[in-house]
Order: C-alpha cells, then structure tokens, then sequence
C-alpha cells in the first residue's frame, strides 16, 4: 500500500484536514448502505434525494475519509443541485458576485441564502412533492490539485449525508462531532 501512504500524506497537507483514513472494503460497503437508506427517508420521503458522488468515489481503488475542521475550503462547485430529468433546475451557489447578480432575476427564487431555484425551467414545489425533480449531492472534482510528485493522478471527491457523516466519524474518530466538524471523501484511481 506504497500508494496509500504517500496519497494519506498529501491530503494531510489540505488546509482544513484534521485527520486522514483508508476506508477498508467493509466500511465502504456498510457507508453505501447508510447513503441509500439515508436517500430513502430524505425529505421525510415526500422528495428525491441521490448522492451520486458518493456511488461514483467509494467505485475508486483508494477512497480516503478527511475530518474537516472550519479551516476547511468546501470550493465554490455546488455540493447539491436540484435535477428535472437531466437540466439542472436549481444549484448551490458560492460566488458571492453570482449571488448578487442571482438576486436581481426575476426568474430565480432563493430556497436558502445560497441555494437558487431557476422558476422558469421547474413549478416548485410541486415537481419536488410529485418526485419529477431529484436533489443530487455530486461528485466534484478537484478545483486545485495536490503536488503529485510520484504520478498518482487526480482524485475526485464527495460529501456523505448526514447519517453517513456520523457513521465515519464514529467508525474513524472516535465519535467525536464538535461544531464545525465535518467529513469528506476522497476517491483515487491509483491502486495501492
């Protein structure tokens, strides 16, 4: 596992990363479970939720959990997006410049400070109550590469949901969930 070691050194390098693990097969198996049952009771199961970064990383040969602290740069991809069949209908939005120009449109309406809802491609919400519409958690890739002096390749990377959040930092933290605490994946293709 020559390749774990040198990758589990680079992501520790992350501003923001506490703590860096191997996800051994088992885990990875247990945490897709949590995902899909966690997909099931989202929205109190009156709307669609996927995590298909989640399905797409936990594929890779090397998957790495990171504890995250407040330090930690969550990018400015959308970690969510809402689906209408395959057009994007509503995203997360992290550009503070994007947000203000958002915010004068009359054809968006705000769900939450940072997440848009694009009214002229969606009737919300009654595509979301009637399942025509699917929250997806994506997977993103990386917006600044690692130093990768020994030829490991680029990496993608996703967020669990909540339950799967809690299950890694018990499984690999000791329970500890302090505020500003949070946990994402790491998929390499390299094998180790």
């Amino acid at each position: 596992m020559e390749a774990a070691g040198t990758i589990e050194d680079l992501l520790k390098i992350i501003r923001g990363i506490e703590a860096v693990f191997l996800l051994d097969e088992e885990d990875r198996l247990r945490l897709l479970d949590i995902e899909l049952d966690a997909e099931k009771k989202c929205f109190m199961g009156l709307g669609l939720c996927y995590n298909s970064g989640i399905r797409e990383v936990l594929r890779c040969p090397l998957v790495f959990l990171g504890i995250t602290t407040m330090d930690f740069d969550w990018g400015c991809q959308s970690h969510m997006i809402l689906k209408k069949d395959e057009e994007i209908v509503g995203e997360e939005v992290y550009e503070e410049s994007r947000i203000e120009e958002l915010r004068k449109r009359k054809d968006v309406w705000f769900l939450h400070q940072n997440f848009v809802i694009y009214k002229d491609r969606v009737n919300f919400p009654r595509d979301i109550i009637e399942k025509q519409c699917c929250f997806e958690l994506p997977v993103l890739t990386p917006e600044e590469p690692l130093p990768d002096p020994h030829g490991l390749g680029q990496y993608l990377s996703c967020f669990p949901s909540t339950p799967g959040d809690t299950f890694l930092k018990r499984r690999y933290y000791g329970g500890i969930d302090e505020r500003g605490m949070g946990t994402v994946l790491f998929g390499f293709k390299v094998r180790g």
